[in-house]
């Protein structure tokens, strides 16, 4: 992807977000629309719980019923994508299953989604992380330092527009 459709897509991505006025519809865009336009297959919006020990699903788009019920809610400390990615402010980008077998070996014995590569975007706006974007890819991927760079631009105007909305 060149630089005019990195900056393509984050400009309808921005659109969207701009035109939404309920914190509920900006959830189900981000983990619906704006993971479509980034080439996601599957998303879910992790935020902190209030204590901020926990990190729980409030949106997802694709998973399954098993994983679902499964990975509702997390501790921070977990050793998980997102847990990670929350802990340190940086993205955690898995490149394949294998990847993610051999970094998360908690997956190995409970139910994930079935996608072959993952990005995982820490959601921080003003310094103050709210939690983790996660993006699910159907085919393995290096993700180049360009795709990087659009994902963590794309994950913080979701960031942004979530706090400019009030959570019912």
């Amino acid at each position: 992807m060149t630089g005019a459709a990195h900056d393509e897509v984050l400009r309808r991505v921005s659109s969207e977000l701009a035109r939404l006025h309920s914190w509920d519809d900006v959830a189900a865009y981000v983990v619906s629309g704006a993971v479509q336009l980034l080439g996601g297959n599957t998303g879910s919006l992790c935020l902190l719980t209030a204590d901020k020990r926990e990190l729980e699903i409030i949106a997802e788009h694709g998973y399954s019923l098993e994983v679902s019920a499964v990975w509702t809610r997390f501790r921070v400390d977990a050793p998980l994508p997102a847990s990670e990615a929350v802990r340190t402010g940086k993205a955690v980008f898995i490149t394949s299953p294998e990847d993610r077998d051999a970094r998360y070996p908690i997956f190995v014995d409970h139910p994930v989604v079935q996608d072959a590569a993952y990005a995982i975007e820490p959601l921080v706006v003003d310094g103050r992380t709210l939690g983790a974007l996660v993006i699910g890819f159907e085919q393995s991927r290096p993700f180049s330092d360009e795709q990087r760079a659009l994902l963590g631009a794309a994950a913080e105007r979701c960031g942004e527009a979530l706090v400019n909305r009030r959570r019912p």
